[in-house]
């Protein structure tokens, strides 16, 4: 049974990192573009919601946000933030936004708050990485001590 887990994460990890992969692609896009091609605009919050993770609450909160830019269809932005960051946010309330000029469906709060996003998904990657070259360490050493055994 043991060894049937450990095939399953062996053999699940391409996929979970290949999904790690592309969030933190798609999360340096979105800060690279604000950074270099940023502009500033005015927002308006619709929602402020209990953030979930698979359908379950977590402590944070995600605030939702509808940004217009001319010529363009209502663009709907979110961010993720703890409470007390969420506390500040009201529906109705006028927030500024940064958006991409050479992609409008690109916005964050500020360009901090994309460069904290990749670093977060960076660190999470990292410490998965690490679990997963552990495991696969560990079952590399399992057949010598059942040799010695």
């Amino acid at each position: 049974m043991r060894e049937l887990k450990l095939a399953l994460i062996l053999l699940t990890a391409p996929l979970v990192a290949l999904f790690a992969l592309s969030q933190i692609r798609a999360d340096y896009a979105l800060y690279a573009e604000v950074r270099d091609y940023g502009h500033h605009a005015t927002a308006i919050v619709e929602s402020v919601a209990p953030d979930t993770f698979i359908g379950r609450n977590t402590s944070g909160r995600e605030l939702i946000y509808t940004l217009e830019v001319p010529g363009f269809a209502p663009i709907t932005g979110s961010a993720h933030m703890s409470k007390s960051a969420a506390d500040k946010f009201s529906p109705g309330q006028e927030i500024e936004v940064v958006y991409a000029a050479t992609d409008p469906a690109l916005t964050t709060l500020s360009v901090t708050h994309a460069w904290r996003a990749l670093i977060s998904d960076l660190i999470i990657f990292g410490a998965y990485a690490a679990v997963l070259a552990l495991t696969f360490a560990l079952s590399r050493a399992q057949p010598e001590r059942m040799a010695r055994a």
